[in-house]
């Protein structure tokens, strides 16, 4: 699906360098900014910060460099093998927006690179489909948050890692008091952020991943029920009952009577 026709990970130019494209080019180009620079894009002009992207589509004139210092970037030229796919993958061609975790995006490009180089023919176009759609993933995720309050956006890796934290310690307490101690913020604001980013309360969102691994254990384990609702974070095996059924209708023991049918 994708062709990889060249790119470089933390490519740095002096404050001299101007990338000028008056016609564009006639393959995509993705560029992950590390430092501030000016960009001129379809004759229109950005003052881009450090920690954003952007996705140039075929064609589109554009030029770009840092008047005031180093210039440092990711970049990849590629080519879509299925033309008619181009402008779903990418909803904010040509203009710039904010991304997460800027070392995920040059781990993508920087693996993308060296599958195109170094990996045998038989495993070379499926693996860097595989990361090209990781890649992708990301950048219409991040995207997706464009119209997001830059105070929102500060938080955004902050609030990634601490549900990750929750899924993978179910069986622990987690409390608003503590994470909004951790990331130094007051519990009200703390809850405000996290409802407009996961588009959920912190509380709704952490019963769901509990129930969602009870109903997971319930089919593919044979542990107790009790012991289940104690891996889930349930200090008490009637509470586990009662919020279960409440959510999904039915006891866990029907549950898993009725996947297991």
């Amino acid at each position: 699906m994708y062709h990889v026709l060249r790119g470089g990970c933390e490519t740095k130019h002096p404050r001299s360098f101007v990338m000028s494209r008056p016609k564009g080019i006639n393959n995509y180009l993705i560029l992950i900014i590390h430092t501030a620079g000016v960009f001129q894009i379809a004759g229109q002009q950005y003052n881009v910060i450090p920690g954003q992207a952007l996705v140039l589509a075929p064609n589109t004139p554009y030029s770009y460099g840092n008047p005031c210092g180093n210039y440092i970037d990711d970049w990849l030229h590629f080519e879509i093998m299925n033309p008619e796919i181009a402008t779903t993958l990418f909803p904010c061609l040509n203009s710039p927006f904010a991304i997460g975790e800027i070392e995920t995006y040059t781990f993508l490009i920087r693996q993308i690179l060296w599958e195109a180089s170094y990996t045998k023919d038989n495993f070379q176009q499926e693996n860097i489909n595989a990361l090209f759609t990781v890649l992708i993933n990301h950048l219409q995720a991040d995207c997706r948050t464009k119209e997001t309050p830059d105070k929102y956006i500060s938080y955004q890796t902050q609030l990634q890692m601490l549900k990750l934290e929750m899924s993978n310690s179910l069986e622990q307490q987690h409390s608003i008091k503590d994470y909004a101690k951790e990331i130094g913020i007051s519990e009200s604001y703390f809850q405000h952020l996290y409802t407009a980013y996961f588009g959920t309360s912190f509380q709704k969102d952490l019963i769901k991943m509990r129930i969602e691994r009870a109903k997971y254990n319930l089919i593919t384990s044979d542990l107790t029920i009790e012991q289940i609702a104690k891996l889930c974070g349930y200090a008490s095996e009637v509470h586990f009952y009662r919020q279960f059924k409440s959510i999904t209708g039915i006891t866990p023991a029907k549950y898993r009577a009725g996947k297991q049918s």
